[in-house]
């Protein structure tokens, strides 16, 4: 190599290792996309560029692949480095932002583009590593995903021994009963947490005894709590609980009543404090979560539930006649004008306007709207008399509007004078306790409808349909 020139796997300040110490036995990446299926033995230390472009380490012939992908850095642990790709990185369904490193265990599924990467370990460990609960709590939400994609259940232990026995006897004792595939973590001072990958509630709850009997076997006592996924619950929270439950021995809670989501509960108690104040207020959330519902519930329990509750879909007028059909019309304001007409303001003196998708409100129409907000008067297209309006405002957007203000594309008076209040309504997977309960209400108006009894909702349909993420939330619920 002439002097001062690289390699190609120095480029971007990395070192390649590609053809650098040789793999351990059997350790390697197995990669697929577009249409083929390669593995590569992993050297024992360094960094492995993964792309498209010829002058990768890794070479992934597929189009959703960057040239220069991620970096793949091997040591004591494995790590993937998103190098700004322009279809992202992903471990499971956690994305890897751009130049951010990320664990990955020997099984996991990454996936850059379309494209996926497995490192595949053979050999058993020679010792288990004890992971904290911060990253065990991970590793079982990571799991979450991974069994809703795939039905395959699995299932979480809680095992909390005597204080006599020793940490290092207790985890040599659940060592020696693990899987090579399985988690152990640590709760606890004496108190360890197991992750059970792939495991039938028999098959978990035959480990549990025999991890019981390896304890007894050394002379500690102990006590199991356990939880399988789905029937326990089908995220990390609820299953430590359960089987936290269960290792206490409340039989009664070892499936614990499912408590609402807590941003749910505080977007709640927060609408109850303001509903029967004159606040203005703006309601977030994305597309399909249930921001009508909740616009209306501030009506209803207001002063203003005898008055109307109008809703504006702000970004279903035609922006040609908003104006006309948001202010009203004076008879011969404009050609088609025979007659005067009130405004949607108008019509809801005494109630509640509801904005829909505030965000999407064209800029002159802003200045109006503003304008009507500071003075509560509204002016009838071709009028020359303003009408005194006696309602209450309630805005919803599913875009950030602070963002919207830095960009210049929404009036940042018009944005304070909605957000005296904001609450914020969480997605339909931060609320899945509400998922049982809604699906049995549409079920049972659906059959209403078709004039049929409501069909049974079994475990095995629940259990999917808390284990899916619903991107379209509640409207596509």
């Amino acid at each position: 190599m002439p002097p001062g020139s690289t390699s190609p796997g120095e480029r971007d300040g990395l070192v390649s290792t590609a053809a650098v110490s040789s793999a351990p036995a059997g350790l390697r990446l197995y990669v697929t996309g577009g249409h083929a299926c390669t593995g590569h033995a992993l050297p024992t230390s360094g960094a492995l560029t993964l792309g498209r472009g010829g002058d990768c380490d890794i070479v992934i012939d597929d189009t959703s692949v960057s040239r220069l992908h991620a970096v793949l850095h091997v040591g004591a642990v494995f790590e993937i480095e998103d190098r700004g790709s322009h279809n992202g990185t992903r471990i499971g369904e956690r994305r890897v932002a751009s130049g951010q490193r990320r664990a990955v265990l020997p099984g996991e599924v990454v996936h850059l583009g379309t494209a996926t990467l497995v490192i595949f370990d053979p050999s058993p460990p020679r010792s288990r590593h004890l992971w904290p609960h911060g990253y065990f709590e991970l590793l079982v939400a990571q799991e979450c995903a991974r069994a809703a994609a795939t039905r395959r259940p699995f299932a979480v232990l809680r095992v909390q021994a005597s204080e006599l026995a020793g940490a290092e006897l207790v985890v040599d004792a659940i060592t020696c009963t693990l899987r090579d595939i399985d988690v152990l973590g640590s709760y606890g001072p004496d108190d360890h947490e197991v992750l059970l990958v792939e495991a039938e509630p028999e098959q978990a709850r035959a480990l549990a005894d025999q991890i019981a009997a390896s304890l007894g076997a050394r002379g500690a006592a102990a006590r199991i709590g356990l939880a399988c996924f789905p029937r326990d619950g089908s995220d990390p929270e609820r299953l430590i609980a359960c089987a936290s439950a269960a290792l206490h021995g409340d039989a009664g809670i070892a499936r614990p009543a499912r408590p609402q989501a807590p941003a749910m509960e505080h977007a709640r108690a927060m609408m109850q404090r303001v509903a029967n104040t004159a606040i203005g207020v703006l309601i977030l959330g994305e597309t399909g979560v249930g921001k009508e519902v909740m616009a209306r519930a501030l009506h209803a329990s207001s002063q203003r539930a005898d008055g109307p509750f109008v809703p504006i879909h702000c970004a279903a007028l035609s922006p040609a006649l908003f104006e006309s059909e948001l202010f009203g019309h004076e008879k011969g304001a404009f050609t088609s004008a025979l007659s005067a007409k009130p405004g949607l303001l108008e019509t809801a003196d005494g109630g509640t306007v509801f904005l829909d998708e505030i965000g999407e409100l064209p800029d002159a129409i802003q200045v109006k709207l503003l304008r009507v907000l500071e003075d509560r008067v509204v002016l009838r297209v071709g009028g020359i008399r303003p009408t005194r309006l006696d309602v209450r405002f309630v805005a919803a957007t599913h875009r950030d509007l602070e963002a919207e203000v830095e960009r210049g594309r929404f009036r940042s008076d018009l944005y304070y004078r909605l957000s005296g209040v904001t609450l914020v309504v969480p997605p339909l997977r931060h609320r899945r306790d509400e998922i049982e309960p809604l699906a049995r209400t549409f079920c049972e108006d659906a059959a209403a409808r078709a004039g049929r009894p409501a069909p049974a909702l079994s475990p095995e349909a629940l259990a999917a349909l808390e284990g899916y993420a619903w991107p379209g939330n509640i409207r596509e619920l």
